[in-house]
């Protein structure tokens, strides 16, 4: 089960896809289970707060619908006993297994993921009835919350077209719940919503997808037009009488000749995949080149970006150029097989990759290839051994 499978277990992720995303809310019961504490708690909450201060605008206090100023960050406890909302911004920089969680689904959507978490208390509302311009997952940790949801007004608001000085809708919600331990709420861009904590404190994350449209298409080709003389080339002056038709001519054709190119829209998801960051980038002392291997062939391991970007086969069976992680790694000699389960999100180990070159000698071939990998960021060592 993937994270996007899990995120929104039961409910069919193809239905969900064909009936929901990007055009209506939905609630999904976790059925009881809380399925999310593994991600988040109240300790979690703590040890952040405790040994990791996060400062503002990353960490922020809400209070009857409005943001508090910087300097209220210095009295969390004051405000949250008066019913204030605090906010932690990106914080799957902080935890592992919600930067995980996030890179997966990255993966999966194609786009940009942001978690923020909440805590909010009984009776209080952080913010005032709004849209947001990414789509949103709100996963509930702990306590519970009642939503509304209700139509847009503003069709797929840019991130520049934020609701703030705009009148939400004046029909009913077309969406009323209370999210529990374990539930998940998806509301698409756009949609207005308001949320008010119920008997208990609540914990809750938000996990943001940035969407990409087809204004940052145009703005990716704008870059690749740079590199065209035509594109260059001054724009005729006012009195050249009859000159500005032919130049506008030439550049609509070569735009329109860009846009009908059969390869654009995987070009363009290879860029967006060349942007992401790995959730790891350290591994000492391993990527210094020390204790690579503590249990030989055993040893299991595990690629920091579930896909690579980019796979470009070499000629001649020489192997393959790969972008991942925004790296770029030759590997030669290799077989398809290799490549394939290199980079999935499954751990493997040195015997896996004995059977995937089974021509190939652990000592004299497999161990430099997967040392290079570990030293270049590429490959992380796990720490025990899994069961084969």
């Amino acid at each position: 089960m993937n994270a996007l499978q899990f995120l929104l277990h039961p409910y069919d992720m193809e239905t969900f896809l064909q009936r929901h995303w990007v055009t209506e809310a939905i609630v999904i019961s976790g059925q009881g289970q809380r399925r999310f504490s593994h991600l988040f708690s109240w300790n979690i909450l703590n040890d952040l707060l405790n040994f990791h201060p996060m400062q503002y605008p990353d960490l922020r206090l809400a209070m009857d619908e409005k943001v508090l100023e910087e300097a209220d960050n210095d009295r969390l406890a004051e405000w949250c006993q008066q019913g204030a909302t605090l906010i932690l911004n990106q914080i799957h920089r902080h935890v592992p297994a919600i930067a995980g969680f996030a890179a997966e689904l990255r993966q999966i959507l194609g786009f940009r993921t942001q978690v923020n978490a909440y805590s909010s208390y009984p009776h209080h509302q952080g913010f005032s009835c709004h849209y947001d311009t990414h789509e949103v997952f709100i996963l509930q940790i702990e306590g519970s919350k009642q939503w509304r949801v209700f139509q847009e007004t503003f069709a797929s608001p840019l991130p520049e077209q934020k609701s703030a000085g705009l009148t939400p809708p004046p029909d009913p919600p077309y969406l009323k719940c209370t999210l529990y331990p374990g539930d998940v709420l998806y509301i698409p861009r756009g949609h207005w919503h308001d949320a008010i904590t119920d008997e208990s404190p609540s914990l809750h994350l938000t996990l943001g997808i940035h969407v990409k449209t087809g204004i940052d298409l145009l703005e990716w080709l704008v870059d690749d037009l740079r590199q065209q003389v035509e594109w260059r080339k001054s724009l005729p002056a006012r009195c050249e009488v009859g000159s500005m038709q032919p130049h506008w001519s030439t550049l609509a054709q070569t735009l329109a000749d860009r846009l009908a190119d059969p390869t654009l829209g995987d070009r363009y998801q290879s860029y967006l995949d060349s942007l992401a960051q790995p959730v790891k980038k350290y591994d000492f002392p391993r990527q210094a080149g020390f204790d690579q291997f503590p249990h030989g062939v055993d040893t299991s391991f595990q690629c920091v970006q579930f896909q690579p970007s980019q796979v470009i086969e070499l000629p001649e069976q020489a192997g393959f150029r790969i972008l991942a992680a925004g790296k770029e790694v030759l590997l030669r000699g290799v077989t398809a097989t290799l490549v394939q389960h290199l980079f999935q999100p499954q751990p493997f180990t040195g015997r896996d990759v004995l059977h995937w070159l089974p021509d190939y000698d652990w000592e004299m071939d497999v161990m430099p290839l997967l040392s290079r990998l570990i030293t270049e960021g590429i490959l992380f060592v796990e720490a025990g051994i899994r069961d084969g």
